[in-house]
């Protein structure tokens, strides 16, 4: 026999695998935007939810976003995507599980960067309830950190 919890996982798996395209947020707090220019935006997602059956409230739940950076300062921005921290609406701050967050990327002055961020964990988020991404200390010009406020959203509605 199979358990619930292999049964979930294989879901998931089956839900990433399977190409689902990403949709705007149904609801966003729209793009955060810091004094130097930078612009961080929650362009597209994707939410899937899987409920226990006998464990209430311990569902999985895997999100994946995708993230739009403009960089209207002159100075190349680097982006640290290990930085940024996916918070779910009972203070669960959750690390980013994409696979080479840890390489920095950059951008250049006057352009844009798009990259996506996949986050997962048993209890703590809700695909209908808010979220928000907090860049916490993901962004930096040669001249120091970039200080911006978290971008809240909802998931789409399926």
């Amino acid at each position: 026999m199979v358990k619930p919890t292999i049964i979930s996982v294989a879901l998931v798996l089956a839900g990433v695998g399977s190409g689902c395209a990403l949709v705007p947020p149904f609801k966003s707090s729209g793009p955060a935007v810091s004094k130097q220019g930078v612009t961080v935006a929650v362009t597209g997602q994707r939410c899937d939810q899987v409920q226990e059956p006998d464990e209430y409230g311990w569902d999985l739940v895997e999100a994946t976003l995708e993230v739009q950076i403009r960089n209207a300062s002159q100075a190349k921005l680097t982006v640290h995507r290990d930085a940024f921290r996916l918070l779910g609406p009972d203070g669960t701050a959750l690390k980013t599980q994409t696979w080479r967050a840890a390489d920095p990327v950059t951008i250049d002055g006057g352009a844009t960067g798009t990259f996506e961020l996949r986050f997962m964990t048993r209890g703590g988020l809700e695909c209908k309830r808010e979220m928000a991404l907090d860049v916490d200390a993901g962004l930096a010009l040669p001249d120091g950190a970039v200080k911006i406020e978290t971008v809240k959203f909802v998931p789409a509605r399926g």
